[in-house]
């Protein structure tokens, strides 16, 4: 494929797509599937419950015999056993009988009703009913939370902890889904150093590393970080290292056009395949996206703001395919804006916002900061000026990209 680039945000997103594909297959344990996709449609291999059961600790009985039962009316019956969860079920109620049964026992052979312990009176051999009970009443069925066949989940389900449950209710021990990748995220530069290890004056910690891997944690993704000064040698040995072990590796810093941004130079003479490099969006154009060994690398700024949005916007759809998930990652909402803002009508513009109740409606008020990593760390949600558009009034109603 040819390279493009400078290229608009949807055409960027459309590659993106186009170049990833979703991680084959895995069986895995049901108690550990839960946030994952389901990668085959799942059937209940089992009724549940089982058998008919009790709702309620009382007697079983055949409706019938307590007809009209009332507190003036007592109707009495002969206890012929008792029975509680668990027990197996081998008496069989007759005419004039009941048996004791706990919640959750197993309704016996005859009986068509519960009546409930309240609504009795123990006397001796028999128990004297003060209310009726209809044909089913504090009955739970066999197979009225699932039955054997059901379909339980679609192919593409996202498997919730509720849907594990009623899984495992249907006999389900291990399911197919499709994996989350593993994702390296490697800071290059000479100025920057590892987290926890002396600073000397020049440097700075690789923040921006530390902020990707815990958007990757937060969507279920896990990996490793690294560090690597610019050194194409190093480079080339880190990027292998690291993609003998992962699916997919995130970049940070060294993503430009000047004689010290290795990182594409070094990755062309490795002979990946680049997709795009440089995309019309504000912050974060200099973002790239290559396939090197079958697995996609993103090449993002080194710029915080940049760094971040890039992964945002164009990384992370890319790797939640990966995983078989929805690659809108943040839900939007609207609100009303509180302030004019202009962008640039060649590309598509982002700006942090907080969000805040007034007179009953949500607004989304710019946030401005001197610091851009406080600027970060404290946005709420993000505006979007699409490409084309030159700015939005105030007050207007705008969709935000939720980021809490």
């Amino acid at each position: 494929m040819a390279r493009t680039y400078d290229i608009g945000l949807k055409e960027a997103l459309s590659l993106t797509f186009e170049a990833i594909g979703t991680l084959p297959p895995a069986p895995m344990p049901l108690h550990e599937a839960g946030g994952f996709v389901a990668a085959e449609d799942m059937e209940a291999k089992v009724d549940c419950p089982s058998a008919t059961s009790s709702l309620r600790d009382g007697y079983a009985v055949i409706s019938e015999d307590i007809t009209g039962a009332s507190r003036k009316n007592g109707i009495p019956l002969r206890i012929s056993g008792s029975l509680a969860a668990g027990d197996p079920a081998q008496k069989t109620v007759r005419s004039g009988e009941a048996v004791n049964v706990l919640t959750g026992a197993v309704i016996p052979k005859g009986a068509d009703a519960v009546v409930s312990v309240e609504f009795t009176e123990r006397q001796g051999e028999n128990v004297i009913c003060y209310r009726d009970a209809p044909k089913g009443c504090n009955l739970l069925f066999q197979g009225s939370d699932v039955s054997s066949g059901d379909l339980i989940v679609r192919r593409g389900q996202t498997l919730t902890p509720a849907l594990t449950g009623l899984l495992a209710a249907g006999g389900l021990e291990r399911v197919g889904v499709y994996p989350s990748p593993r994702v390296a995220v490697v800071a290059t530069g000479d100025e920057v150093i590892a987290p926890g290890k002396p600073l000397r004056s020049g440097q700075l910690y690789a923040s921006n590393i530390v902020t990707l891997y815990a958007w990757l944690r937060q969507f279920g993704i896990r990996g490793e970080m690294a560090v690597v000064q610019d050194r194409p040698d190093e480079l080339r040995k880190i990027f292998r290292e690291l993609l003998s072990k992962n699916d997919a590796l995130l970049t940070s810093g060294g993503a430009w056009k000047s004689e010290r941004d290795l990182t594409t130079k070094v990755l062309d003479e490795m002979g990946w395949e680049m997709f795009f490099h440089r995309v019309r969006i504000g912050p974060g154009k200099a973002v790239a996206l290559g396939v090197l060994d079958g697995k996609p690398i993103f090449c993002l700024p080194g710029g915080p703001p940049s760094n971040e949005m890039a992964f945002l916007q164009i990384a992370l759809p890319g790797l939640l395919k990966m995983a078989g998930k929805p690659t809108a990652p943040f839900k939007l909402k609207k609100c009303r804006l509180t302030e004019e803002m202009r962008g640039d009508i060649t590309w598509t513009q982002f700006f942090q916002a907080i969000l805040e109740k007034r007179g009953g409606e949500w607004c989304a008020v710019p946030h401005r900061m001197k610091s851009r990593i406080q600027s970060q760390a404290r946005a709420q949600a993000l505006i979007r000026i699409p490409e084309g558009i030159h700015c939005l009034a105030a007050g207007n109603i705008i969709e935000v990209q939720l980021l809490i």
